[in-house]
């Protein structure tokens, strides 16, 4: 990592604990309209003599965007608006006095966003998606892309291109809903993977009737096993290939299965082992499922193996009803090959991936308690990115033992997860919290630096150095900086500021034409995808220079990607650093596929949209809207079927309402036209236009398309009468003469990502 980064990154984290410009209070309505409802409504049991949840009204303070009870206004503000408060059995406000009360608070609210943004670079917002996405898989452990993903994405800056502005990041009502719907299928799945059930069989084969075969089904009669091909042999039983031994087990869900046989053969043999169920005693049908297969060795000793599987290879049917379930043992050894079977164990809807992270079931009950009280304690911490009171602990606590009425411990501790996710402390960033300004100034650094590096809650670490106030010394700061660009989980910066920076979206909008480009197929969009990607974590978390992104000696590649450039040998799918000569014209991001294509049709280049996107997003120097009225493409033109789509888009700037704007635009795409829409290098442009249709009395014959290759014009002339000759003259150039434009536009832009503004 080298030091200006550390230092740069510093330097935006310390934004965030810039001075604070005081918003004036509406103290009047707070004395007319609020403090009398809170006395009549909430004093009794919020008051000077009670204080139900650790929470009193007749003395909060009323300062709402630099007071100390800002947490405390947050629960007055749900309370309201939900109804929860006060309680069904207590006196109710009026409309007229519901609606005094919301006006009053979403004024002050609205002060304190317009406070936070000020002062903190806009520090009052909700998650992104994928933040949203980073932060549950941090904070609970397992994948959630797929239920996040189906959330609607956030739109863009139009001065930055970048996703994560604060005023852009307000949340609607059907906004939180689908928010607060995600958490709960999420949290639902977990609670139906946690459910641990014992369902265990210790065969001991020499105690099963197995001759001759009878239905285990039958009730009293569940040692019994249905056997196919099997003989009794001293304690165990011989089964012949393709032979089979049922196993009846209680239930199946759809958890993980560990099983072990204790077998042996003569010679080298294969055991499948498979769940099942029977429809029902009077429906003999049966559906199987395999679990996997066992090598066995050969040899005379007996030998124990195990097998692990998990819960993807079932369908929902092996959850429903309470059928007769079985595991089942098939020698699957090709040819006339006899496996002995001695002993059989079988443990079933053992999540233990899982519930190792919750609540292991081999803690005893006393260590229980204490064990889920520790783990609320630190969800609490990371989610809400602040220290908890022992009463607020106790409020959740307090949940957990509630639902352990009708849930087990592990499943109790999840709707506990599951109720502070849904809390507005999560799914917002920057709220002041009840804390001190020293507190104040360490956890809001913890904050923003996670989710700027990580897009996520911060770590332990990084928490522990906030609760010891010493993350605002610029000596721990540059250490936890430094510690956490090294982190896998800062390529999440990587990859999200590229993607929003640099506009790769538009990768994905362009279908390269397959009649064009027969070369191209389209799982190479994903490579050159990743090739970006590599490219900028090589200067951001590896401390490349900066300019190698303009203009570099070197590409990030894998064997297909390099063999679609031309570059020679590379093996492997493995992406690496491969240094190239000038002669490949690759290297910096003008070259890369994801920005070819990007900016083409999929059938032509297109110098324009090239144009626009280095003078946007490289230069910092976007070029104005077009006008409103901006006219067609001029078909009448002479030759206009037989030009190339640039031809005819220089055709269409003599307009006089256009030709000010492509004089900026136009010299800095044609550069590029040794690169087809596909990305590739060529010496000639291919044409492919559409014969003169020919016709036979009324019968039309299929369209006839010819074929033609134009000379290159890469060459341009910029509006300071710069002469540019082709792309390497172009990255030479921009190295030369505009290194500062390219530095302010992404220091600008990275800025910007960190503070969460314009």
């Amino acid at each position: 990592m080298t030091r200006p980064l550390v230092l740069f990154v510093t330097l935006i984290a310390s934004m965030a604990g810039m001075a604070r410009a005081d918003l004036e209070l509406d103290r009047e309505g707070f004395d007319q309209n609020v403090a009398p409802l809170l006395q009549k409504y909430c004093a009794g049991c919020h008051g000077e003599e009670k204080q139900k949840a650790d929470l009193r009204f007749d003395t909060i303070d009323p300062d709402v965007v630099t007071g100390e009870d800002f947490g405390k206004w947050e629960d007055v503000r749900e309370a309201f608006n939900t109804g929860e408060m006060p309680p069904e059995d207590e006196p109710q406000p009026t409309d007229a006095e519901r609606e005094l009360m919301t006006l009053w608070l979403d004024a002050e609210f609205k002060k304190a966003k317009q406070y936070g943004q000020a002062n903190l670079g806009g520090s009052i917002r909700r998650l992104t998606r994928y933040e949203l996405r980073y932060a549950l898989e941090d904070l609970l452990m397992v994948s959630v892309g797929e239920e996040v993903n189906r959330l609607p994405e956030e739109g863009t800056s139009l001065e930055t291109g970048l996703k994560n502005s604060s005023q852009l990041l307000m949340i609607s009502s059907p906004h939180l809903e689908a928010y607060l719907n995600t958490i709960l299928s999420i949290t639902d799945r977990m609670k139906e993977a946690a459910v641990f059930v014992p369902n265990e069989v210790h065969a001991d084969i020499e105690s099963l009737n197995v001759n001759p075969p009878e239905s285990f089904a039958d009730e009293g009669k569940k040692n019994k096993p249905a056997v196919s091909q099997v003989e009794r042999e001293g304690k165990g039983v011989v089964i012949e290939s393709g032979g089979y031994i049922d196993l009846a087990i209680s239930s199946v869900s759809k958890c993980r299965f560990d099983t072990s046989i204790s077998v042996k053969s003569e010679s080298a043999a294969t055991v499948e082992v498979s769940i099942g169920f029977q429809y029902s005693d009077v429906d003999p049908r049966q559906n199987v499922v395999n679990l996997g297969a066992i090598a066995i060795e050969p040899g005379e000793e007996l030998r124990t193996y195990s097998l692990s599987s998990y819960p993807e290879v079932l369908t929902d049917e092996f959850t429903k009803g309470d059928r007769p379930f079985f595991i089942r043992i098939t020698n699957k050894t090709k040819g006339a090959k006899d496996l002995y079977l001695e002993a059989f164990n079988y443990r079933g809807n053992v999540n233990t991936d899982l519930t190792a992270t919750l609540v292991p079931h081999d803690l005893d009950e006393a260590a229980v308690e204490s064990h889920v009280r520790q783990k609320i304690s630190i969800f609490l911490t990371k989610a809400f990115r602040r220290p908890h009171s022992e009463e607020e602990l106790d409020k959740f606590f307090g949940i957990y033992e509630r639902s352990l009425e009708s849930e087990p411990p592990a499943v109790a501790l999840l709707s506990v997860y599951r109720e502070i996710l849904c809390r507005p402390d999560f799914f917002y960033l920057g709220l002041p919290g009840d804390l001190t300004e020293e507190e104040k100034t360490n956890y809001q650094l913890a904050e923003r630096l996670a989710f700027t590096l990580w897009c996520s809650v911060p770590d332990e670490e990084l928490l522990q150095a906030a609760e010891e106030g010493q993350l605002a010394k610029s000596s721990v700061l540059d250490i936890q900086i430094e510690r956490m660009l090294k982190d896998e989980r800062s390529r999440r910066w990587v990859e999200n500021f590229a993607d929003q920076w640099l506009q790769t979206s538009q990768l994905g909008n362009v279908a390269v034409d397959s009649n064009y480009y027969p070369r191209f197929k389209d799982p190479i969009k994903d490579l050159m995808h990743r090739e970006t990607y590599e490219a900028v974590n090589d200067v951001f978390r590896n401390g490349s220079p900066a300019l190698d992104l303009l203009k570099a000696d070197h590409v990030f590649v894998n064997q297909t990607l390099a063999g679609f450039y031309g570059i020679k040998g590379v093996r492997g799918d493995e992406f690496r650093k491969v240094e190239v000569d000038e002669k490949l014209h690759r290297g910096g991001l003008l070259t890369q596929g994801t920005f070819l294509i990007g900016n083409s049709d999929g059938m032509n280049s297109h110098a324009i949209l090239r144009g626009v996107w280095l003078a946007e997003a490289i230069l910092h120097d976007p070029p104005p809207d077009p006008p409103a009225n901006v006219p067609p493409l001029d078909d009448s033109i002479p030759g206009f079927d037989k030009m190339t789509l640039n031809d005819k888009l220089f055709a269409h700037r003599d307009n006089e309402g256009c030709r000010s704007c492509h004089q900026k635009i136009d010299p800095w795409g044609i550069p590029f036209e040794n690169f087809d829409a596909s990305g590739a290098w060529r010496e000639k442009v291919l044409l492919i236009s559409k014969a003169a249709d020919q016709t036979e009395g009324k019968k039309r014959k299929k369209p006839v398309f010819e074929k033609s290759y134009l000379e290159i014009e890469r060459e341009s002339t910029l509006r300071n009468g710069t002469a540019i000759d082709g792309i390497e003259h172009l990255k030479e150039y921009l190295v030369t003469h505009h290194p500062r434009d390219f530095a302010e536009g992404l220091v600008e832009r990275v800025l910007a990502y960190a503070l969460w503004r314009d």
